[in-house]
């Protein structure tokens, strides 16, 4: 892995039109990755704004490290998963959340994420702690993996894909990504699509770091920060969905997508959907009103 990462990052002029980074702002990019969308808001909050930024991945300090050495002070990496943020004790003026994989980590990192390559079957972020997808696979009864496929893959043949996948355990352990593939008895991009997704779900809780971190982030910000949250699939999206809708004040009434521009650049663009909101700035009246009305001050993870 190079110094330069292969990430291309996505709806970059989007994010900042939405959470329009000032000079003094402090900013979270709550998933740092190869770096593109914390340089564009180091850029953006020039002279004296901030950005600290976190991953789960430790991998990715290397790209952090020009960072560092470009904007000094005004940037701070750390290695933390984003429902960890109350940890920093910063108060932001606005935060991203970029669901989506990096390149790095689809085609360089070695951890079974794409389907393209034979590789072990790993999937974590974070490649020190919890069970890995061979683990899983070995271990997980039939119930449990139907459910895997049929919740995180939207995959009606899960049932099948699972009986399968116990049926050949039992003879040898499913250790990289070709073996699976091969169980799969697919090439179709779609499918496999759908089964690595689920996979790297459950492997990784990711739902319900989500929700959780969803929580944790809008709590970091002060009043009237911008959260802005770019999801790649419908799991994600109907939580970031239901989660701007009833905690913050919607400022995308409908995701934003790429332009066709940016999907011709940049393929992995197609399926990304925007969402952003604002932490209100609640006077203790509208407190009190929404707790007698029932309405939600906060999203139940």
């Amino acid at each position: 892995m190079t110094e330069r990462s292969l990430h291309q990052s996505i709806l970059t002029e989007e994010v900042l039109a939405l959470i329009a980074p000032k000079s003094g702002g402090i900013y979270l990019d709550g998933t740092f990755g190869g770096g593109g969308h914390s340089q564009a808001l180091l850029d953006a909050c020039s002279p004296q704004g901030k950005v600290v930024a976190v991953d789960r991945d430790d991998s990715v300090m290397i790209f952090a490290n020009p960072l560092i050495e470009r904007y000094g002070r005004r940037f701070e990496f750390v290695v933390m998963r984003y429902d960890q943020v109350a940890r920093l004790g910063i108060s932001f003026d606005g935060a991203l959340l970029d669901l989506g994989l990096s390149s790095d980590q689809l085609d360089v990192s070695g951890r079974g994420f794409t389907y393209s390559r034979n590789e072990p079957l790993d999937m974590r972020f974070d490649s020190t702690k919890g069970q890995t997808a061979s683990q899983l696979l070995s271990q997980a009864n039939t119930q449990e993996l139907e459910r895997i496929f049929r919740e995180y893959g939207e995959d009606r043949h899960g049932g099948q894909l699972a009986r399968k996948i116990a049926s050949k355990r039992k003879i040898e352990p499913v250790r990289t990504t070709f073996d699976l593939v091969t169980i799969i008895g697919t090439t179709e991009p779609k499918v496999l699509s759908k089964i690595f997704q689920a996979l790297r779900i459950a492997v990784n809780d990711e739902l319900t770091r989500l929700k959780q971190g969803l929580v944790a982030v809008t709590d970091s910000l002060k009043p009237g920060g911008v959260l802005a949250v770019i999801g790649f699939h419908s799991l994600e999206d109907r939580i970031v969905k239901e989660f701007v809708r009833t905690t913050l004040e919607p400022i995308t009434k409908k995701p934003i997508i790429a332009t066709e521009n940016e999907i011709l650049n940049n393929p992995r663009a197609r399926s990304a959907k925007l969402r952003a909101g604002k932490k209100e700035v609640l006077k203790q009246e509208d407190v009190l009103r929404k707790t007698q009305l029932n309405f939600p001050t906060k999203f139940t993870a």
